[in-house]
């Protein structure tokens, strides 16, 4: 390939480094997956891939553990009866790896020791807080999303709050590690892609369960970004799939002040851009 805009080229390694913004290692993973190859390993991984392979596992192992007291343990009761009120399927639930973080100082921190994990690689990982009495669970008592990256990666989790005599934050995000990073995070493109790249349009909303009640409707086009800021990033992702761009924000302030800064944003990297006006509501 070579650009001639910017005089850059090279191999299709080189491509996917610079249009994804990832190292070599993961280019090659990605280039292995849609060629059907397998990998085998001949050297030695480095300390930061280590690292990295690690916090893999234990996002996919917590992914799991909450997803399994969501849908079979007596412990998800609580959030079963919440996500049946929302009219969220059981269907919707299996697709998006909903579930459910107990409400304990350390279920998961215990869990996920057993597996082997350390203190250390646990509090990397975003998923444990350091506290003087030993590591205690970053998520207790919330309905859990995982966030997947467009490859269908889990990186980081979403935990909304289900009780709201509770004074905490509604919703609260992992915190920035070696593999999730906010302004790269678009929620549900890997679920919706093919519909994006189908519509050749993609519906841009702020919140998971816009998302999930539009995609239960059967629009399936739809994303959401995790609060209201648009990142470059989070445009350049989504222009790989799609050449227009619905902005379907909240319609209070704050979302009306996202859409006009993304708009900015869409319009430079060449979109084309609509936004929805709700009838009603939100």
């Amino acid at each position: 390939w070579h650009c001639f805009g910017c005089a850059k080229g090279g191999s299709i390694f080189d491509f996917i480094m610079e249009y994804e913004h990832v190292d070599f290692r993961e280019a090659l993973e990605e280039l292995a997956d849609l060629a059907g190859v397998t990998l085998q390993k001949q050297t030695a991984a480095t300390p930061q891939e280590k690292e990295r392979d690690q916090i893999s596992e234990i996002h996919h192992l917590a992914s799991e553990y909450y997803q399994y007291l969501l849908t079979s343990h007596a412990v998800g009761e609580k959030a079963r009866e919440y996500i049946k009120e929302r009219g969220v399927s059981e269907k919707t639930v299996k697709t998006f790896g909903m579930g459910y973080s107990p409400n304990s100082w350390d279920g998961l921190s215990k869990y996920l020791k057993k597996k082997g994990y350390s203190e250390k690689i646990l509090e990397d990982s975003g998923l444990v807080i350091p506290s003087a009495r030993g590591g205690y669970d970053r998520f207790r008592g919330r309905l859990m999303f995982p966030l997947r990256n467009h490859r269908g990666h889990t990186v980081g989790f979403s935990g909304r709050l289900l009780d709201p005599e509770v004074k905490e934050a509604k919703y609260i995000n992992s915190p920035e590690t070696i593999l999730y990073k906010k302004g790269e995070m678009v929620f549900a493109l890997d679920i919706t892609k093919g519909a994006i790249q189908k519509e050749q349009t993609v519906v841009l909303m702020e919140g998971e369960f816009d998302v999930l009640s539009s995609f239960q409707a059967g629009i399936g086009n739809v994303v959401a970004i995790k609060g209201t800021a648009l990142t470059e990033q989070q445009v350049y992702l989504l222009k790989r799939f799609a050449t227009k761009i619905i902005f379907a924000l909240d319609s209070d302030l704050a979302g009306d002040h996202a859409s006009r800064r993304g708009i900015e944003i869409a319009e430079r990297a060449g979109l084309e851009i609509h936004v929805a006006q709700m009838p009603f509501g939100k």
